[in-house]
């Protein structure tokens, strides 16, 4: 799916949210924790998005947003 910057980034995120949950969920081993971790990664998509970013694939990206912040997630709680 490409995003075109000028469309609303907002909805095509959202769509992916339940889906990107569980994954992070999955990741980190919490629910909760995994929504943390989908707050940060629907903070960065965002802004990233909205600064007019073109993305070809949005899910790959988002997703590969979240595998690397759910990393990061579980080296700080170490």
């Amino acid at each position: 799916m490409d995003v075109n910057p000028n469309e609303d980034a907002a909805s095509h995120v959202a769509a992916l949210r339940p889906k990107l949950h569980r994954y992070c969920a999955r990741m980190v081993g919490s629910f909760i924790e995994g929504e943390d971790v989908v707050q940060e990664v629907m903070v960065k998509a965002l802004a990233a998005l909205e600064s007019g970013r073109s993305v070809d694939r949005l899910e790959s990206w988002i997703f590969g947003i979240a595998h690397n912040a759910a990393i990061d997630h579980l080296r700080s709680a170490r």
